[in-house]
């Protein structure tokens, strides 16, 4: 596990899919995460888990965000390229309750502590609508830059949205504390540089 000040990322368990459900279920989660709105059927989430968090995925890394021992919503490292050290980061907070009020931009410094201190990446990205100010607010805090715009390239309520390519550099990176991992229940966190 990984610890924030305000969230922890750990594994997605088989216990979470009522709770993944119910976030599948949120249409502003739907939106903002640039799915149709469509209601998501149990047997879909179960899938989605079976798929992506039940055993190490070729080219991505899934954590559970955690926050005051309940599940908030979850971040993925997603088309993980090892020879060049890169990867895509999404976040989602699902729980509304923990929505703007830190939690994913803590998720978000954790991740990435993890990500360019103990992975050795040197660039993550993420592509978004650029209404989503949550998001963009939350990767910017963190150091994300704007890199690009693809214009009109996200269809929603009846109107085209740019889309944001926003990209953060490990030589960018500048966050001084310590990757805290806890290596096993009830065991002390271990720092590593």
């Amino acid at each position: 596990m990984l610890h924030g000040e305000l969230v922890k990322l750990r594994p997605m368990e088989r216990a979470d899919i009522p709770r993944l459900w119910e976030f599948a279920q949120d249409l502003e989660v739907g939106l903002a995460t640039g799915t149709d709105g469509r209601p998501t059927p149990l047997a879909v989430v179960e899938q989605i888990y079976e798929e992506r968090y039940s055993h190490v995925q070729e080219g991505a890394i899934n954590f559970g965000v955690e926050a005051h021992g309940l599940l908030i919503g979850g971040i993925e490292f997603r088309n993980v390229n090892w020879l060049n050290r890169t990867a895509e980061i999404i976040l989602f907070i699902g729980d509304p309750a923990y929505r703007r009020h830190g939690a994913g931009t803590d998720a978000l410094r954790v991740a990435a502590n993890y990500a360019f201190k103990l992975l050795g990446f040197n660039r993550l990205t993420y592509t978004l609508p650029e209404d989503n100010l949550g998001a963009v607010s939350a990767y910017t805090k963190v150091g994300f830059k704007q890199e690009g715009l693809l214009r009109e390239a996200h269809y929603r309520d009846g109107r085209y949205l740019n889309l944001l390519i926003l990209g953060l550099i490990r030589a960018e990176w500048n966050d001084p504390s310590p990757l805290t991992q806890l290596t096993a229940q009830g065991a002390r966190p271990q720092e590593t540089r």
